[in-house]
């Protein structure tokens, strides 16, 4: 089974949430597994995050999966940590979002 690529924009904001979740779910409803990639400048607030999460439990409850093509870069991490996701974080989201790696 290889993954469905979906390559995301720089700009993951609000402004964009939209489209964003439009391409996330046309990419599930047709595939087993979706493999994303996030641009190493992606510049991206909460809402980007908290679409990603409720598209990994929405993709969970479907029996499908998401990854993404590389650990998160620099300002995602940037991101997760103001928004309080690296505290306490669990063993799959410290894999999908870093890939297993620890934060530096």
């Amino acid at each position: 089974m290889t993954p469905e690529l979906l390559s995301l924009p720089p700009s993951l904001s609000i402004r964009g949430a939209a489209a964003v979740h439009e391409s996330l779910l046309d990419a599930l409803k047709t595939n087993k597994a979706i493999t994303v990639d996030i641009p190493d400048d992606a510049q991206a607030d909460l809402s980007f995050i908290q679409l990603i999460e409720a598209s990994r439990v929405y993709a969970r409850t479907e029996g499908k999966y998401i990854t993404l093509t590389k650990p998160a870069s620099p300002g995602i991490v940037d991101t997760l940590r103001r928004g309080g996701f690296l505290t306490n974080m669990d063993e799959a989201s410290r894999l999908f979002w870093l890939h297993g790696k620890e934060i530096q």
